[in-house]
């Protein structure tokens, strides 16, 4: 069983409030991102717009002080802690006689789903074409899609993967922008038995002209479509450890405004990913307030430190009998941050973690 996040997680700040920036272990902090390694992409991917919505949301909700469950997706309406975007990896194919029997193009479309741990759910997997800009004016020849699941691995040489069942058949006009299909079965089959995921064969059919008065070449549109066409595969995956339902504020009382600076207390302290050389891979935020806590935990003003009963009773015992160790001042509400990175499959990565930043600190 691995580290319990929390943990992981202060024992970051606490590092980096010590000032160990440069010697502290970055696989802790990569194992609390669920990553073997630093990412290290070549180039950062274009963020999709509605990853870039759900973050912008966010931290405009966070700002604000609005309550949020993070591990709740409103704007595609699934519960799940961490959004992925996964490139198409698959390549075009391409008949001995171009567009006979109306064939307009063959694409072979694979997604690697090895990112996605074992102990996440799916909770939604959505396949996105694009066919280019949508258009209401001089638009194009009907289109006839095909998605047909693959049976067996494409061997090269071979004009046709072997395809299985029709998964989606859908006439469209052209130019027609973004069409969506839910993949969730699908996926999750693939996720559960990777050796099974060969990936879908798409095909895409010039029907009749429209009766616009245009004169549209058939291979003129497929060659403009080949261009513009671009796959993706948006998944949301729930890891039910990694959320919590919103713990309870509890009441405290204040702490004196005279109190002594080196009193249990709240520091302020903002990481900068861009000092630790992790701008390489996260997109956004470029940093954070996480702060941390430090100070003096005296048994005169422990009830005035935002402490536990048990803090109380330890300081109590302490004056007793020496003996019994101080209490000592920790972090006592924490509120998460959401991320976007990229990892080394150009998956494109929205995430929400726990626990990041210190609000407020007492006896413990």
């Amino acid at each position: 069983m691995g580290p319990f996040l929390p943990d992981l997680a202060f024992s970051f700040l606490l590092t980096l409030a010590l000032g160990q920036a440069v010697q502290f272990q970055e696989y802790v902090f990569l194992q609390f991102l669920d990553l073997d390694k630093a990412p290290s992409p070549q180039k950062f991917q274009p963020v999709p717009y509605i990853l870039k919505k759900i973050f912008q949301d966010r931290e405009a909700a966070a700002t604000t002080g609005v309550s949020q469950d993070l591990c709740y997706v409103k704007e595609l309406g699934v519960r799940g802690n961490v959004l992925r975007f996964l490139p198409d990896q698959g390549f075009f194919l391409y008949p001995k006689k171009p567009f006979q029997a109306s064939s307009c193009l063959q694409k072979l479309l694979y997604f690697n789903l090895s990112a996605i741990k074992e102990r996440e759910q799916l909770t939604l997997a959505q396949l996105g074409l694009d066919l280019g800009p949508s258009s209401y004016y001089n638009l194009g020849p009907e289109l006839e899609l095909a998605l047909f699941l693959v049976q067996e691995p494409h061997v090269w040489g071979q004009f046709t993967p072997k395809p299985g069942k029709i998964f989606a058949l859908q006439s469209v006009p052209w130019p027609q922008g973004a069409l969506r299909f839910n993949l969730l079965d699908v996926a999750k089959d693939w996720n559960d038995n990777p050796q099974k995921n060969f990936g879908l064969f798409l095909e895409i059919l010039v029907k009749e002209d429209r009766d616009s008065g245009v004169n549209f070449q058939p291979e003129d549109a497929c060659t403009r479509l080949r261009r513009s066409l671009h796959a993706s595969l948006l998944v949301v995956t729930l890891n039910s450890d990694q959320c919590h339902p919103s713990r309870k504020r509890r009441a405290s009382i204040p702490v004196p405004k005279a109190s002594c600076k080196n009193l249990c207390h709240r520091h302020q302290l903002f990481i900068n990913f861009r000092d630790l050389g992790w701008h390489k891979w996260i997109i956004a935020p470029k940093g954070f307030m996480a702060n941390y806590c430090h100070g003096d935990c005296p048994f005169s003003l422990t009830v005035s430190l935002n402490s536990s009963n048990y803090a109380f009773m330890q300081a109590l015992m302490q004056a007793v009998d020496p003996e019994t160790p101080q209490a000592v001042c920790i972090p006592s509400k924490l509120s998460p941050i959401s991320m976007l990175y990229q990892d080394n499959n150009d998956n494109v990565i929205l995430r929400h973690y726990e626990d990041m930043v210190v609000d407020e600190c007492g006896c413990g």
